[in-house]
């Protein structure tokens, strides 16, 4: 039997993942303010409803509620238990001595082992018949004459053929793999839900891994001069999503981390060049634009990027959409683009000129993105024609605007003593640019509490004399209405995750969330002898956070305490609790407030409404005697209320 995983690993194995990298392997993420917005992959999601905190390291969906940690992800989404889901990520952080806390896998995890195990056996199939068998000698031959490659490199990147005589679906028969298996790897092509052929027939293929080494694709070139279809690549899936993945990660992470910049490739082919030519930091994207994705996985671990696309004008115009998403998405990072003469692309000029030359030209090729851009709006027009210089000016604006004010003084110079123009001329003409160009379009967050600087005494407890400052509607912390109308919004307090609540239940929220931040308050509480939540859920979670406590955590964790309730129901409160009241200070009003609110206000409410209940029978029944009795306890409830 599979010991009890420890905590002290639950918690390394928490510290060392980012939720965003996992759920990113199911969804596309796009950074929203301070969260990260996407497609929630548990249901069909139109309008994109899924929010990720990478602070918190939680998630939620505002559309089917479903909330919680990285491990409660994967134990949906894979059907993991909770150790499963453990191990599957520590597994990935290639943590040793696990084995002991192994369990049976399931079902969906048996079936993505699976499927991994037939592309790495695949892999090393398709390379055998390429440099082993009579099958592979016209393919081996175009490697090695067209485009130069010897075999320890074939080796190195795994390249291989894949002959017309279904040998991949031999190899599967052979081994008694079952039809589904086949049909959800995606390397075969069916008819009617029936197997017809292997998929990559008659190809030389190149072996798409993830960042740990692991193949998920292929993409193929066709030997036959009159397939239509060159170039081929393995079909999204559940495990293969080409605007996740880069070509050659996995081999040029190690390299980037160690301070090779990033060099970001069209071809594969371009990838394996450069590298040859010392340039292991490259990788490339497949046949898609550079996505938010890429660039995100690529910043975490360097501070330089470097655009080395074809010089046609499709590479430029990727370059060109390039550079604005690598500003956005990670503006830490210093952008290079590499221009390389004659319009080639790197595995040419290896090729045709071989690696020292290719060395220098990745080297010493590097343009800032201002001299590309600049460039690039040059390229096509006879600027000694005074229409097209003009036209050249008015592209040269909007790049030189959010350009470095070193960068604009140079190139305004530069115009004028390239082209003759009054320098004057043209700062002013840059500066009324400037003055009059349209406004930068810019989604405000929704309106927030702001909370100016608090001090607290002995105690935990915020000086009175520092007030809350609301932006939204509320005068202060008791003034607990209904909320706002819900919105997909990642920053609005008061949105879906507690929409329609009543005033008590947002009470009881507030000194929940409180009690956890501030051990005065849960002392305070504590120490009331008749308080109790109004609703028992609340009651239960402030008795799970105690638990919680008493297994020595110091500080409260959200994704710690989800985990450790696991209970959908309960977790998707803790986070409406978290997203309303998390980033406020302990105000003792505030909680005074809360508990004036959930023992005085509820009960008289309570009790009004069950009067009320009976007024309006009474009325129905026209017992008018019960009507003046029901009124006066009525009356006295209430003179009663006004008097506390």
């Amino acid at each position: 039997m599979a010991e009890r995983i420890p905590q002290s690993v639950i918690d390394e194995v928490r510290s060392q993942t980012n939720i965003v990298d996992v759920i990113q392997n199911y969804t596309q993420l796009v950074k929203r303010g301070r969260e990260w917005n996407g497609s929630c992959p548990f249901h069909e999601d139109r309008r994109p409803s899924l929010f990720v905190d990478d602070k918190k390291q939680v998630f939620h969906c505002f559309s089917c509620g479903r909330s919680g940690t990285v491990f409660s992800f994967l134990m949906e989404k894979e059907g993991y238990t909770y150790p499963e889901a453990v191990l599957s990520l520590a597994k990935n952080l290639n943590l040793s001595g696990l084995d002991k806390y192994q369990g049976q896998p399931s079902a969906r995890q048996e079936q993505f082992a699976a499927i991994f195990d037939l592309y790495q056996n695949a892999e090393r199939l398709y390379t055998h018949i390429l440099l082993n068998t009579t099958a592979g000698e016209q393919a081996l031959a175009y490697l090695h004459d067209d485009r130069k490659l010897d075999d320890e490199t074939i080796k190195r990147y795994g390249l291989g053929f894949v002959p017309s005589n279904n040998v991949l679906l031999a190899y599967a028969k052979e081994h008694n793999l079952a039809d589904k298996l086949l049909l959800e790897s995606q390397l075969f092509i069916d008819q009617d839900g029936e197997i017809s052929r292997d998929r990559f027939n008659n190809r030389i293929v190149w072996p798409i891994k993830d960042v740990r080494g692991q193949v998920r694709g292929f993409s193929g070139r066709s030997l036959d001069p009159n397939n239509p279809a060159k170039y081929m690549n393995s079909p999204e899936s559940s495990f293969f999503n080409k605007g996740n993945l880069l070509y050659n990660f996995d081999q040029a992470k190690p390299a980037i981390r160690a301070g090779q910049p990033a060099m970001i490739f069209e071809g594969f082919m371009d990838v394996i060049s450069a590298a040859l030519a010392g340039a292991t930091g490259a990788v490339a994207t497949m046949g898609t634009a550079l996505t938010e994705h890429h660039v995100t996985d690529l910043s975490k671990i360097t501070d330089k990027i470097l655009l080395v696309y074809d010089g046609d004008a499709a590479g430029q115009k990727a370059a060109k959409r390039s550079i604005p998403l690598i500003r956005q998405v990670a503006p830490q990072v210093e952008i290079g683009v590499v221009s390389l003469p004659d319009g080639r692309d790197p595995d040419e000029v290896r090729r045709e000129q071989g690696l020292e030359v290719l060395k220098q030209d990745l080297d010493h090729g590097v343009l800032t993105p201002t001299e590309f851009l600049i460039q690039a709006a040059k390229n096509g027009k006879n600027l000694e024609n005074q229409a097209q210089y003009l036209d050249f000016l008015r592209e040269a604006w909007p790049i030189l605007a959010v350009a470095s004010p070193v960068e604009q003084d140079y190139f305004l110079r530069q115009f004028s003593e390239e082209y003759g123009s009054d320098l004057t001329a043209l700062q002013r003409e840059f500066q009324e640019f400037l003055a009059h160009r349209p406004a930068q379009t810019v989604q405000k967050a929704p309106a927030k509490k702001q909370w100016r600087k608090v001090q607290t005494d002995q105690n935990g407890w915020s000086d009175n004399s520092w007030q809350p400052d609301y932006s939204d509607g509320f005068e202060s912390l008791a003034a607990l209405g209904e909320p706002t109308s819900p919105t997909a919004s990642a920053d609005d307090l008061a949105g879906h995750l507690n929409a329609g609540l009543t005033r008590t239940e947002r009470a009881e929220q507030g000194l929940l969330m409180a009690m956890i931040k501030s051990p005065a308050a849960m002392n305070m509480v504590k120490g009331l002898p008749d308080f109790a939540f109004v609703h028992p859920e609340y009651q239960l979670l402030m008795m799970l956070y105690e638990a919680y406590t008493k297994q020595g955590q110091q500080s409260f964790d959200l994704a710690g305490f989800l985990d450790f309730v696991q209970k959908p129901d309960l977790n998707q409160k803790m986070m409406a609790i978290d997203r309303e009241f998390g980033t406020l200070e302990v105000q003792r009003d505030a909680v005074n407030d809360y508990i004036r609110v959930i023992m005085k206000e509820a009960p008289y409410e309570s009790q009004v409404e069950a009067l009320n209940k009976k007024i309006a029978l009474a009325k129905n029944q026209h017992d008018e005697m019960a009507l003046i009795q029901l009124g006066t306890e009525l009356i006295n409830l209430r003179r009663k209320y006004s008097q506390q």
